[in-house]
């Protein structure tokens, strides 16, 4: 069976800043040096390696801020990996935010037939 979908070795990670934005810029635009803006990071995954071969279905649970949703991200294009390797072998469309696009009186394999097909998939 062909790999369609290889996620290797992947991490994310996103910085938080202790300032506002608002505060940030206010603080550029008066040309000030503020080290307030202290600058942290967050893992939200850390070297995750899996494989989808063609004909099977993977699940994705877990707690959360496991990191879900930063691997559909990922996967959709919706944001890149910090480090590691995607590799996408055909057409990955999104339905990641609850609620987006959804019929309340489908299946939830209808809702994804129909969203598919909106967006011009066979």
């Amino acid at each position: 069976m062909e790999t369609l979908i290889e996620f290797k070795d992947v991490s994310k990670i996103y910085r938080k800043y202790s300032r506002s934005l608002k505060e940030t810029l206010s603080s550029f635009l008066k040309k000030k040096k503020d080290p307030s803006n202290v600058e942290k990071s967050f893992k939200a995954l850390n070297n995750v390696s899996f494989n989808v071969k063609s004909g099977k279905a993977l699940g994705i649970i877990g707690p959360n801020g496991a990191g879900k949703s930063t691997i559909l991200k990922i996967l959709a294009g919706i944001t890149e990996a910090s480090s590691g390797e995607v590799i996408i072998k055909g057409k990955i469309g999104a339905l990641l935010e609850l609620g987006a696009g959804f019929h309340p009186e489908f299946t939830g394999r209808e809702n994804i037939y129909l969203n598919g097909s909106i967006m011009g998939m066979k």
